[in-house]
């Protein structure tokens, strides 16, 4: 089992603009065996009107306050956050980035690489933000916090579909990627991406897994990686480094589909009471 001081259950769906994702955490949360503490944060229940560019954008920074001030109070180490859509990921990457520094490194897997501003997306949705507000200061008009990441402390795994403004980014900053048909190949490729005393924070948008393994996710994309791939890199992963955080997002449990991918990668992350 992965040790962690805090689960957070964030049922925000503003950031995607999709109802669908709010079931998501607790469905998570049943799959999953608890960590030390286990709490849901209180986030609006409505939508709100667009603001600044961005969709809901008053119940987007309702739901990160909510979330950052739980954190704020348990003031975890290691940490489990179930979202909700992506936009969760900006409280608790955060927060631990404000434990770990510059020791901190985040590998975000998912087929989106959640680079876009309020002025470059077109889709005006905060869940397609935050990476970039982890980065950059010019995405502020999403969320009100600072960046926290240098572009050398993460890496995009399995993104294959990225709007122009972002693919200039990724030119731009030299972020390193690694794309879903070379981790197919060679599983064990996550785990070199860290540096060896990394305190590593894991996203898993799960729609890095192909639509045809897990189709219960908000924005499929084809050309995914396989339930087995994902899980062998989990496991090879946790093996050479210390995670201290993890965040699985974007799950539309009411959507006919097989858990089996997905509790194999629950297991891989060492989240359920089966053996890795």
């Amino acid at each position: 089992m992965w040790s962690r001081d805090l689960d957070v259950l964030v049922p925000m769906w503003q950031g995607a603009d999709d109802l669908r994702v709010r079931e998501g955490p607790a469905a998570l949360a049943a799959l999953t065996a608890p960590g030390a503490r286990r709490v849901t944060v209180p986030v609006p229940a409505g939508a709100a009107q667009r603001a600044g560019g961005v969709r809901n954008r008053a119940a987007v920074v309702d739901a990160y306050r909510a979330h950052r001030d739980v954190l704020a109070r348990h003031r975890p180490r290691r940490l489990l956050t179930l979202g909700g859509d992506c936009a969760v990921e900006v409280a608790s990457v955060a927060h631990l980035a404000g434990r770990y520094a510059r020791r901190l490194f985040v590998l975000w897997i998912d087929a989106h690489a959640d680079l876009n501003t309020p002025a470059s997306s077109p889709s005006a949705t905060a869940h397609g933000m935050p990476l970039r507000l982890l980065l950059d200061d010019d995405a502020q008009d999403a969320l009100p916090t600072p960046a926290c990441l240098s572009p050398r402390q993460v890496a995009l795994v399995g993104v294959r579909d990225l709007d122009p403004a972002e693919v200039e980014y990724v030119r731009r900053h030299e972020l390193t990627v690694l794309d879903a048909p070379t981790l197919d190949a060679q599983p064990t490729r996550l785990a070199a991406l860290p540096p060896p005393d990394a305190a590593v924070y894991v996203h898993l948008d799960l729609d890095v897994l192909d639509p045809s393994v897990l189709p219960a996710v908000a924005v499929p994309a084809p050309g995914g990686l396989t339930a087995a791939a994902l899980a062998r890199s989990l496991t090879a992963l946790r093996a050479r480094h210390d995670v201290v955080g993890v965040g699985i997002t974007e799950y539309v449990p009411q959507l006919a589909h097989d858990q089996q991918a997905l509790i194999e990668v629950l297991t891989a992350f060492g989240l359920t009471d089966a053996p890795a």
